[in-house]
């Protein structure tokens, strides 16, 4: 894998900030996955894992840094017979980000988030990814009937092997509580979830087969889950909308269905 200086300051950065104060937040979760797909496309077809954790709530003196490091991470599970580099038991992927949350000093309903994301891919001899990733969010509550949150966010490549890529994303997600306090005081929910992502791919290089894809409308995530607290069970159904952005096969549309379950702590 070829790190940057950038990634291992983020790594650096956020142990010592997590451990130079007791008033920071974090959260973990760990999510399992009948396969692993991104923006569409194939990364691998087997179980994979995939770890998260965010820091967030840190301060210097009595001043609350809104700043939120994360760590994300892809383990195949399973071998992806389509990629010579996959190892079952390794991560595939790691990616490291740091958010400028912005959205709490207009309303505390809203998330507007801006921060720079790398992808590193400790499985492949490759270049990290850098991005741009912008989010913003708003959360509608109503009395008894759930709460409901349109999201959009965009995601530019300035660096790396797919420099001057960009994937731009719609998303309304609903969630509702059916029971409050079913086992040991967490309450049985409902949560569904549905975006568009479209893709343009600006100035990136032909590989060496001197394939490009093509811009346009990539794919539909529909997803659904039952939660109990910090618990879910969920399924997700991935629709492709052009061919010529998400072909066929192999690092294209090929899984169709994502069965899924995860755990998170907060602490």
């Amino acid at each position: 894998m070829k790190s940057s200086l950038v990634a291992s300051s983020l790594v650096a950065a956020t142990l010592c900030a997590a451990t130079s104060t007791q008033a920071a937040g974090v959260w973990a979760g760990l999510d399992f996955k009948s396969a692993y797909t991104a923006t569409g496309a194939t990364c691998n077809d087997g179980a994979v894992a995939q770890p998260c954790v965010d820091i967030y709530g840190l301060k210097i003196g009595e001043f609350e840094l809104p700043l939120t490091f994360e760590f994300w991470g892809n383990i195949d599970l399973e071998k992806y017979d389509e990629d010579p580099d996959s190892k079952g038991g390794h991560f595939q992927e790691i990616d490291l980000a740091v958010y400028l949350n912005l959205g709490g000093y207009v309303d505390d309903d809203l998330t507007l988030d801006v921060g720079y994301l790398e992808y590193d891919y400790p499985a492949h001899d490759a270049d990290p990814d850098h991005l741009v990733h912008f989010i913003a969010k708003y959360g509608f509550g109503f009395d008894n009937f759930g709460k409901l949150s349109p999201k959009f966010q965009a995601k530019y490549r300035v660096g790396g092997p797919s420099e001057g890529k960009c994937e731009y994303a719609v998303e309304l997600a609903y969630d509702v509580t059916l029971a409050k306090e079913v086992l040991n005081g967490w309450d049985l929910g409902l949560s569904f979830a549905a975006d568009a992502w479209y893709v343009t791919t600006g100035g990136m290089d032909r590989d060496e087969e001197g394939y490009r894809p093509e811009g346009g409308w990539a794919c539909s995530y529909l997803t659904a889950k039952v939660t109990l607290g910090n618990v879910y069970l969920g399924v997700q159904r991935i629709h492709r909308w052009e061919d010529d952005v998400l072909p066929d096969g192999p690092w294209g549309y090929d899984e169709k269905w994502v069965a899924m379950g995860g755990i998170s702590y907060e602490f």
